[in-house]
């Protein structure tokens, strides 16, 4: 409130995690949901963590590889994934 209307705060959040016992699609958007309820401004859309054996940023990960996964969450959320 402090910051004022206009600030802007953005969030990251694994869309996927690609590790064991990682977050569930349903935790992911139930999270999504809280997050925009609080006030985030927008969602920064991460793929994978440093763990994962997948790999998401290597040359050989063909652009917009995993991009599906913030189209599934566009229709449950307002505001803007980046």
């Amino acid at each position: 409130e402090k910051a004022g209307e206009d600030f802007i705060v953005i969030f990251r959040l694994s869309m996927l995690d690609l590790i064991n016992k990682g977050s569930s699609w349903g935790e992911v958007l139930l999270l999504a949901k809280q997050l925009e309820a609080a006030g985030v401004t927008m969602i920064n859309t991460g793929i994978g963590w440093h763990e994962a054996r997948i790999p998401t940023i290597a040359t050989c990960v063909p652009r917009a590889a995993f991009t599906f996964v913030t189209e599934k969450l566009k229709p449950h959320v307002t505001i803007p994934l980046v």
